[in-house]
């Protein structure tokens, strides 16, 4: 668990701002601890949070959700050589498998010195560290956004602001100059789509214009 300690200090700010955004559309801290523990995924749950409200269709929810998540294959094809376990630890393993916890596997994997494979409780101690601080911090954060909401008027108000917020921290994270056009035209799509009134249309064709600029680039 000591290897996954330092994706759960990264993790528990970012899961509480989601915890916050969750509350603020009105979901429960038990359904936003539910959807951290079954999801583990950041960017797809701050995707379900602006695409709920908004209307758009569950297939299509679905679809997009699986599409961003592709990469996880390529982890595993990366990892299957480099890691041991039994195979109901390698699965217990996969279901934890994130960016940062890949990241750290894959260092734990390939040392300079001929290091043994991570074996099956060291991965599982890893995924369960992230997949807790995530799924813990989430919760706090809706129980915090639910009791200002409580509390004051204005916290309430400032709390419709939670979502944009979180979305502008998660792209600012990851922004780099090559996907910055694909960005700017996502976001131009999606402002469109609001302007004219059509609110439901503005997940999918930000969506599909950046996936579009990004193929053609």
């Amino acid at each position: 668990m000591r290897a996954g300690l330092p994706v759960a200090l990264g993790y528990l700010p970012a899961a509480f701002a989601f915890g916050a955004a969750a509350s603020a559309i009105g979901l429960s801290a038990p359904e936003v601890g539910a959807m951290s523990a079954i999801v583990f995924s950041g960017a797809n749950q701050a995707f379900l949070l602006a695409a709920i409200p908004a209307g758009m269709p569950v297939v299509l929810m679905v679809a997009l959700t699986a599409a961003a998540s592709l990469r996880h294959l390529l982890y595993g094809l990366v990892l299957r050589d480099r890691i041991g376990g039994s195979r109901p630890q390698r699965a217990a393993f996969a279901y934890g498998l994130t960016d940062e916890v890949f990241a750290t596997a894959l260092a734990a994997s390939t040392g300079d010195h001929g290091k043994a494979r991570p074996g099956g409780r060291w991965l599982i101690g890893l995924a369960l560290t992230a997949w807790a601080a995530w799924s813990l911090g989430s919760v706090a954060g809706a129980a915090a956004g639910d009791a200002l909401r409580r509390l004051s008027e204005s916290a309430a108000a400032a709390m419709g602001f939670a979502l944009p917020a979180l979305f502008i921290g998660l792209m600012l994270g990851a922004l780099r100059r090559e996907v910055a056009v694909p960005v700017a035209l996502a976001a131009a799509i999606a402002a469109l789509a609001v302007l004219s009134g059509h609110a439901q249309l503005a997940i999918p064709g930000g969506a599909l214009a950046c996936l579009s600029a990004r193929w053609f680039r």
